[in-house]
C-alpha cells in the first residue's frame, strides 16, 4: 500500500510541475505527441493501480485481468504450471481455431475461445443430462457447480474468465498481449474442460490410451498435504467428490435408460451402497485397529474406500458414455 501511495505521489507531483512550467513559461509548447509518449512511459509503472487505460485514439491498454484469470485458474489446477521457461508447442493443442485466428484478429480470436469455453461447458452439461437450452453460460456454470460436476472454485474462475471474454463482442479493443495469451493458455483451458467429458474405458471396453486423466483424479494427486491430518481430509473430501460423480452419472444413466434398465440399475446402485457400508462398518469396527495397524494404516483403509467409490463413479460413466 505505501508504494501505491509513493507512485500516486509521485505521478501527480510530475503532473503539477509539468502545469506550473507550462505558466510559468507558456512560450514552451508541448505537443500532444510528447503527452502521449509521456503517458506510454508512465503507464508501465502504474499496472497494479488500475485494470486498464483509455488514451487519446480510443486505444484501450488492458492489463490484468486476462493475467488474473489465468493465475487463478493455475491455483485450483483448472491449468498446470508452467515448467521451466519452455515455449508452449501450439501444435500439441491440436491447434484450435482460436489459435489460428489470434494471429490475424485478437477480438475474434477472444470471441471464439468464449464459444469454445460454452461449447465444452454444454458438452459437459450434456453428459449428465443437463438441458443446456435452459441456462445461459452464467447460469450453466452455477447449476454445474450446484451438482459438484465442477468445484465452486472452477466456477468462479471460468464466470470471471467468460465475462472477460465477452467484451470482445463489444468492440473492446486490447493489446498484443492478449493474442498471446490466447494462444498459451487457451487450448488448455478447453483441455481441461474436455477431460471431464473423456471416454477412458477400461471396465467393460477397451481402455482408450489418449484419455486424459479424470479432474478428481488430478485433483487428489495435487492435494498439498504435510500431516495426517491434512492426508484424512485429503481424502475425505475427495472420496466425497467421487460420491457425487457417482451421484450425477447415476442420474444421468436413469434419464437414459428404459424402465426395465432403470429397475436394474437401481437394485444394483442399492447393493453396492449396502454392501460398501458393511465393508466399511466391518473394517473400522475394530477397536484396536490403530494399534495393530497405526494412523496411516486408518488413512490407507479411508483411501481403499475412497478408490471404491471411485472405481464405482468410472464403472457407470462408461455404461453411460457406451450409450451414446
Amino acid at each position: 500500500m505505501q508504494t501505491r501511495k509513493k507512485i500516486k505521489i509521485v505521478v501527480t507531483s510530475l503532473a503539477v510541475v509539468l502545469a506550473a512550467t507550462h505558466i510559468l513559461f507558456p512560450k514552451i509548447s508541448i505537443d500532444l505527441i510528447t503527452v502521449f509518449l509521456l503517458a506510454l512511459a508512465i503507464v508501465p509503472w502504474l499496472e497494479s493501480l488500475f485494470k486498464s487505460v483509455e488514451l487519446p485514439g480510443g486505444l484501450k491498454l488492458e492489463f490484468q485481468d486476462l493475467q488474473k484469470i489465468e493465475t487463478d485458474a493455475k491455483k485450483i489446477g483448472l491449468l498446470k504450471e508452467d515448467v521451466g521457461n519452455q515455449d508452449i508447442d501450439v501444435e500439441v493443442h491440436d491447434r484450435k481455431l482460436f489459435v489460428e485466428i489470434a494471429e490475424q484478429n485478437q477480438d475474434l480470436a477472444l470471441l471464439s475461445l468464449r464459444i469454445e469455453i460454452e461449447k465444452s461447458l454444454r458438452g459437459i452439461a450434456e453428459k449428465y443430462g443437463i438441458a443446456t437450452s435452459r441456462f445461459s453460460i452464467i447460469n450453466l456454470l452455477k447449476e454445474l457447480a450446484s451438482r459438484g460436476i465442477i468445484t465452486q472454485d472452477e466456477n468462479s474462475v471460468l464466470k470471471n474468465m467468460v465475462k472477460t471474454l465477452n467484451q470482445a463482442a463489444h468492440g473492446v479493443e486490447y493489446d498484443q498481449r492478449n493474442a498471446k495469451w490466447v494462444i498459451e493458455v487457451g487450448p488448455k483451458i478447453i483441455e481441461a474442460l474436455q477431460s471431464k467429458v473423456e471416454f477412458r474405458g477400461g471396465n467393460f471396453s477397451h481402455t482408450n490410451p489418449e484419455a486424459k486423466e479424470h479432474w478428481i483424479d488430478k485433483s487428489f494427486r495435487e492435494c498439498d498435504w504435510t500431516t495426517n491430518f491434512e492426508w484424512g481430509e485429503c481424502i475425505k473430501k475427495h472420496r466425497g467428490l467421487w460420491k457425487k460423480e457417482v451421484d450425477n452419472v447415476y442420474n444421468a444413466l436413469m434419464r437414459n435408460l428404459d424402465a426395465e434398465k432403470q429397475e436394474k440399475l437401481t437394485e444394483s446402485q442399492i447393493s453396492w451402497e449396502k454392501q460398501l457400508k458393511i465393508d466399511s462398518d466391518l473394517v473400522f469396527s475394530f477397536e484396536d485397529m490403530q494399534l495393530k495397524v497405526g494412523r496411516e494404516g486408518l488413512f490407507i483403509a479411508a483411501m481403499s474406500f475412497m478408490n471404491r467409490v471411485r472405481q464405482r463413479a468410472l464403472e457407470l460413466e462408461e455404461i453411460l458414455t457406451l450409450l451414446d
